[in-house]
């Protein structure tokens, strides 16, 4: 057998496997999408079927209509949005900041945010929820959006891929005469543009399926984001699998939209970070 053979067939069973395991991963959203098409009576069949008896709105007109789940995409779409961008604002500039600055007890504050990563988030809770009722946060559009502003591994993740932008271009910068804002608009954000489409998916990510802290802080109806309407469809009594599928099927629509648009930079940013 040559070699031109056997990489042939090496070929065709990598390309086999990557199928099998392709279907394997999508297989639970397929599962979902079209479960959520299907009335409720369905899921209690002894025999599951993967396709619907008919294809039917009603699950998501019963939550547009009924369950004001319009209402909290609305809530999800505003915190989510308002964490992304604050998170990229206080990341580019904190990871700008601590590769190309240097300032008293730099490597301090640096290590003092490290270490905060190191903290499982379970045990911040606490303390989080006193000081937000304490400054009357609680059940606030503020007190939901603020604790997620900001995230100490992007910011380590930002001075990491920071450093390798040559201090030169910097210092030929200002010797021109070129403001610090200009430097940053003109030679930081277009080497980093990688770095701000894994940080984006990231936090986005994050901020749309949050459920501990939302469950925590909301107490009214009206500041419920998807996470926690998906939860309200539990009770005591009953649970409602079609509504869920449906909710959980109109939830990733907006995580798909931002992946595609950022796909490209997304796997060069992963890329990048591994080789640096």
């Amino acid at each position: 057998m040559t070699n031109t053979t056997k990489n042939k067939i090496g070929h065709i069973v990598l390309f086999i496997v990557l199928c099998l395991l392709s279907v394997i991963i999508a297989f639970p959203f397929i599962w979902m999408i079209l479960s959520s098409f299907k009335k409720s009576e369905e899921f209690y069949y002894l025999v599951p079927k993967l396709l619907p008896e008919s294809f039917m709105l009603d699950n998501f007109k019963e939550l547009i209509g009924k369950w004001n789940f319009l209402s909290y995409y609305k809530n999800s779409i505003f915190v989510t949005t308002f964490q992304v961008l604050t998170n990229l604002v206080i990341v580019l500039l904190s990871g700008y900041g601590f590769a190309h600055y240097n300032f008293k007890g730099k490597s301090f504050f640096f290590i003092l945010i490290l270490s905060s990563t190191m903290i499982p988030w379970v045990a911040t809770i606490i303390p989080l929820y006193i000081l937000a009722n304490n400054l009357h946060l609680i059940d606030t559009m503020a007190g939901l959006m603020i604790p997620g502003m900001a995230n100490a591994f992007n910011i380590f993740l930002a001075r990491n891929f920071m450093t390798s932008i040559p201090t030169a271009y910097i210092e030929s910068a200002r010797l021109e005469g070129a403001s610090e804002k200009r430097i940053f608009a003109s030679i930081i954000l277009p080497s980093v543009k990688p770095l701000i489409s894994v940080i984006t998916i990231q936090k986005m990510i994050d901020s749309w399926n949050a459920f501990q802290w939302p469950l925590l802080c909301v107490n009214s109806e009206r500041l419920r984001t998807i996470p926690l309407a998906i939860a309200k469809l539990s009770s005591q009594y009953y649970d409602s699998y079609n509504l869920k599928m449906a909710a959980a099927t109109l939830a990733i629509i907006p995580v798909l939209i931002i992946y595609v648009i950022f796909q490209k930079n997304f796997v060069e940013g992963i890329s990048l970070s591994g080789v640096k």
